[in-house]
């Protein structure tokens, strides 16, 4: 594979068994997962803990397997999507230099290897005594799986930092790891072999040389429907914007000195008031957001559900919470700042898939400064830019207690302070919404992590678990029946897409309110009276097709076009979209 680096080397699929039996699967997972960021079996990562000051810890995580859900493993799985994978891994060792005979029975290999290790993680989920979040030193984990080497991988991956056997960890669900380590010991090495240097190649399939991109874009093609391939252009930039989010941000946040200056000036002598497109949609998005907050307040001091303390600790979780706009302006008053940040950051210009060691060994330093003391400024740029998906629109950060809204946002047309204000919640106050609402499982971890007693306390909010019987009432079996075989995740997709519905619709009712009277909204902490009439509020000015609407029909009809826009496919993906991307498809909204 002259396109980069090839997975050839430490692949035992050609018949070697000599080369094979001196193979060693520790070795390999260390020096891959710090070398590259793959992350078979199980995944490292640096999150939040749940104690105040929620400082970071090294956290474990189950790994990533080839397709997107278990569900795929199963027996009701989509066949065109198993046969599209299975095509994908044939062609892969084809290309390879495999003949086809022994492709076919690679890619059955790697498909039943991966339906085994998901079949074992589910059985382990479903134990009866499940320890979930649990703060081990490196000994007991050790002692729990013994056949994992968790400590060698952190060393490989934090150099600059003390690991030991001392050193807490952040395990997510010690049953799953402990199933993981007996899954290894009672496999043999040929297809622990293929699963780890597949995992590896996998990954690089999109950044090879055209024949190996294509096998990527075809299985993509099975899984979404798709015919049609992307433009090369759109690849391009979202991989820049993947990569570099910091940098992308701060160039479209920052405009050139040269025409600061006279973009300034013309803006004021647009809007007298001083009052632009971008400043104008922070101070409406900041009203807003206190009057989401504010209704969700509301909410949960009628949710019976919940136990006293419990609903005290998540009123004021929410009482104490900011909104921040995009990257702070003091960052760039340090003209070093952006220089610094990715001066570790070593580029090749001759192959793109040997970007891919760089961007993470770039990535996996930002991940260990971390793990360090840092100022409230690196804070926020890393709670925005060195998390699971960085640079995401709307974010809220557990460190900061602050919801992260990006520039990009504020400057696009998907929501404007002129609007009709239905259409700004429908739009994007339902998903501020759902950001927050999504993170009250996390809202509760950390409130049984301060309380000394625990006992009666869920680990999980009990109402994102919607009864599937209520779901399937009245509906053609055929649809019932695809709605039992949901995942959890899916179906607390849609307990939170649909809550943050109603909470939206119900704090639009107190915003409009509060304008027609000419009140405060509590805790925006600005001159409300003022704010409404600069922004146009009391006036509510509509183009003549929505005038005859009022505020509640023109809420439910901004909502409902969201979710009637949806793109196009040659097969039924609706009924795999739950699996592929944990959310509903849009028929059963």
């Amino acid at each position: 594979m002259a396109y980069g680096h090839s997975p050839k080397r430490g692949w035992h699929a050609f018949p070697d068994a000599q080369r094979l039996q001196h193979w060693e699967y520790r070795s390999a997972l260390k020096h891959l997962q710090a070398k590259f960021g793959i992350f078979p079996y199980y995944r490292v990562s640096v999150e939040n803990g749940y104690t105040i000051p929620h400082d970071y810890v090294i956290t474990l995580t189950e790994g990533e397997v080839g397709l997107p859900d278990k569900y795929f493993y199963g027996p009701d799985a989509d066949e065109e999507v198993v046969r599209g994978y299975k095509l994908l891994l044939r062609d892969f060792a084809i290309n390879m230099g495999i003949v086809s005979r022994e492709a076919d029975l690679f890619a059955d290999d790697i498909f039943h290897y991966e339906r085994r290790i998901v079949h074992h993680l589910e059985a382990a989920k479903h134990s009866g005594q499940r320890q979930q979040n649990k703060l081990l030193r490196l000994a007991e984990l050790k002692s729990i799986a013994p056949s994992l080497p968790i400590l060698e991988s952190l060393q490989a991956i934090f150099t600059n930092t003390k690991i030991t056997e001392e050193t807490e960890v952040l395990v997510r669900d010690v049953e799953v790891f402990q199933e993981l380590s007996t899954l290894l010991s009672t496999s043999d090495k040929k297809p622990i072999n293929n699963f780890i240097i597949w995992s590896l190649a996998r990954q690089m399939l999109p950044h090879l040389s055209k024949e190996y991109r294509m096998l990527a874009e075809n299985f993509d093609h099975a899984i979404y429907g798709r015919t049609a391939s992307y433009p090369r252009w759109l690849i391009c930039s979202k991989v820049v914007r993947d990569w570099l989010p910091f940098a992308v941000d701060a160039l479209q946040q920052q405009p050139p000195k040269q025409q600061f200056d006279a973009l300034t000036r013309q803006q004021q002598q647009q809007h007298p008031n001083g009052l632009n497109k971008t400043l104008g949609n922070e101070k409406f998005l900041q009203l807003m957001f206190y009057s989401l907050r504010n209704q969700l307040q509301e909410s949960l001091t009628q949710a019976a559900w919940l136990e006293p303390t419990a609903r005290q600790f998540l009123h004021k979780k929410l009482a104490e919470m900011r909104v921040q706009f995009g990257i702070p302006g003091e960052l760039f008053e340090q003209t070093d700042y952006i220089k610094n940040y990715y001066n570790e950051l070593l580029l090749n210009n001759l192959f793109l898939v040997e970007h891919l060691e760089s961007i993470w060994t770039f990535k996996r330093s930002r991940m260990e400064e971390k793990l360090k003391a840092l100022s409230m400024l690196d804070v926020i740029v890393s709670e925005m830019y060195t998390r699971e998906q960085p640079a995401q629109p709307i974010a809220y950060s557990n460190k900061l207690n602050m919801l992260l809204v990006s520039r990009v946002v504020t400057k696009s047309n998907y929501y404007d302070y002129r609007y009709p204000v239905a259409v700004n919640f429908a739009r994007i106050g339902t998903d501020i919404l759902e950001t927050l609402i999504n993170n009250f499982p996390t809202f509760l971890l950390q409130f049984n992590a301060q309380s000394v007693d625990v006992s009666d306390v869920p680990a999980e909010i009990e109402y994102a678990q919607p009864d599937v019987n209520c779901l399937t009432a009245g509906q053609p079996p055929r649809l019932a029946h695809e709605l039992r075989q949901l995942s959890q995740e899916a179906l607390k997709s849609f307990h939170v897409t649909l809550s943050a519905a109603r909470t939206a619709a119900r704090a639009l009712s107190s915003f409009v309110s509060a304008i027609d009277a000419g009140s405060a909204i509590q805790g925006a902490g600005i001159d409300q009276a003022v704010t409404y009439e600069a922004l146009g509020l009391t006036r509510r000015l509509r183009v003549p097709g929505l005038r005859s609407f009022n505020e509640n029909e023109l809420f439910t009809l901004a909502y409902m076009q969201q979710h009637c826009s949806t793109s196009i496919a040659d097969k039924d993906y609706a009924r795999i979209k739950p699996h592929v991307e944990r959310q509903l498809a849009e028929r059963y909204l």
